[in-house]
């Protein structure tokens, strides 16, 4: 059974929740927890279980330093809320630059979730209830924060963080009288005030700010990364307070492990190690991330590579593909599944008759849309889908394409020089192109046939092609890639340089 349907036991109804702070660009390693989120939501419905998904939006969440991507002016933007600054851009607010791109990457990812930023639920009240709870219990909440983080919290410490109404900044105020729901402070700058701890004139901290969102919003079941669930962190602190404090089950956890960006390591928008999800989105096929993580249990590390890695993805997607509709085999007892949460349409849809990675080959011999349509005998029938389809080809060479896929026609009359043995192993694969299946089948056999009978190294024989083709050792799938070029064509070039 897949791991999202074989997670629920019962036919209770769900509230699935996943958050991520707008602090930054959202990235390919963010979406782990946003399409965990949503398949476990997919699942929850296969199962005819009544259930909600809800992102929440942490723009409350203070800045908390200068990102890379930032210029240094933000010094003085430092511990203000996220939804109270300005965006790089100039516009307002800062948490509504990023998360704007990443919505809308959701709707490209077929992912229907109810957005709710956090500073509504301090606008509107939703928290106050929890606050009061929290305050009614400062002691015994103190207490489990100390006992399970193993920190000190201060003879200061409030469950409430005030908004400094002079600069603005939520990590520089002090309590200093506690007496709900009033508190006074001293900030850092020299001001001194009040605020409404049941309104959103400051936030409460993390660690209960969480299970005061599972309070108020219900929630059933959440995933969420590995560092939350470590012991002594958040979520062991959410849990006991959210059981001994608001008196709720707190949700059923499923942790998963990071996406690591190959050869640089773990994606943080503070470090600029990352890849922003919309733009992976524009520039590669959407649903190689849905089967990137519906394939793959949340428990495994993903080491993401946009390049190389993601053709081999994409061939495997379409092996799954193929066999779902009886055109290939896989040994997958979960292909059904993860083919259906991997789709963009809410059903599997049937594979072109081109692969992407034909389909990138195709798009650098040709530039007119026709001849790569008629060649991939793509039909009438895919009209509406294979127009984008070349378009995110295009756009996945010039942003992820390595060298070894990227390659440039040498002119009709370059000649290259060859040895004997290359010359002779052309001359015999021109003699057996003449009656043979123009096919990408046949191609490969008749090239295997010449390598053998003109006794020279198999490698050396493909090197010839892609050589006396486009002046490189390596190239596309040989086959393939003649196939497209045209007997025609391959006859002309070949007979030049025999």
């Amino acid at each position: 059974m897949h791991w999202a349907e074989a997670f629920f036991t019962d036919d209770s109804e769900e509230i699935i929740a996943t958050g991520i702070s707008p602090s930054g660009p959202i990235h390919v390693g963010n979406m782990r927890e946003i399409l965990t989120g949503d398949i476990l939501f997919k699942a929850s419905l296969r199962k005819k279980k009544k259930s909600r998904f809800i992102y929440l939006g942490d723009d409350a969440d203070p800045l908390r330093k200068v990102y890379p991507f930032l210029p240094q002016s933000y010094t003085e933007y430092i511990g203000k809320p996220l939804y109270k600054i300005p965006a790089p851009d100039g516009s307002f607010p800062y948490s509504e630059y990023y998360l704007t791109p990443f919505i809308e990457t959701l709707g490209k990812l077929n992912v229907k979730v109810e957005i709710i930023r956090s500073s509504e639920l301090y606008k509107n009240g939703v928290f106050a209830e929890a606050t009061k709870i929290l305050f009614e219990n400062i002691e015994k909440v103190s207490r489990i924060l100390e006992e399970i983080s193993k920190r000190e919290l201060g003879e200061n410490w409030a469950p409430y963080n005030p908004e400094c109404s002079k600069c603005g900044k939520i990590t520089t105020t002090t309590v200093t009288e506690l007496s709900f729901p009033i508190l006074k402070y001293q900030c850092s700058c020299g001001n001194s005030g009040e605020c409404d701890v049941r309104t959103d004139k400051g936030k409460l901290p993390w660690r209960l700010e969480w299970p005061a969102k599972w309070f108020s919003l219900g929630v059933t079941t959440e995933p969420f990364g590995k560092d939350h669930g470590a012991s002594g962190g958040s979520y062991d602190t959410g849990k006991k307070i959210a059981e001994e404090i608001f008196h709720i089950r707190a949700p059923k956890p499923l942790m998963f492990e990071r996406i690591l960006l190959k050869g640089k390591g773990v994606m943080h928008s503070s470090t600029g190690i990352n890849i922003a999800a919309h733009s992976f989105i524009e520039n590669a096929p959407p649903e190689s991330l849905r089967f990137i993580l519906s394939k793959n249990q949340p428990s495994r590390h993903i080491s993401f590579d946009p390049g190389l890695g993601l053709l081999n993805i994409m061939d495997e997607m379409e092996k799954y593909r193929k066999a779902f509709f009886g055109l290939d085999k896989v040994s997958d007892e979960n292909l059904e599944s993860i083919l259906f949460f991997s789709s963009l349409t809410g059903k599997i849809e049937k594979p072109l008759p081109i692969s992407f990675r034909h389909l990138l080959t195709l798009v650098q011999i040709y530039k007119d849309e026709a001849s790569i349509v008629r060649l991939g005998n793509l039909g009438d029938e895919n009209k509406s889908v294979i127009h984008e389809e070349i378009e995110i080809a295009k756009r996945w060479l010039d942003t992820y394409g390595p060298d070894d896929i990227k390659f440039k026609l040498l002119n009709e009359d370059a000649r290259v020089k060859l040895t004997p043995e290359e010359s002779k192993f052309i001359s015999n694969f021109l003699g057996e192109m003449k009656d043979m299946d123009w096919s990408p089948e046949s191609i490969h056999n008749v090239i295997h046939e010449s390598i053998k009978s003109s006794g020279i190294d198999q490698q050396e024989g493909f090197c010839t092609f892609y050589r006396v083709l486009i002046g490189k050792d390596k190239g596309p799938r040989l086959g393939y890639f003649l196939f497209g070029l045209g007997k025609d064509y391959v006859i002309k070039r070949l007979q030049l340089n025999a």
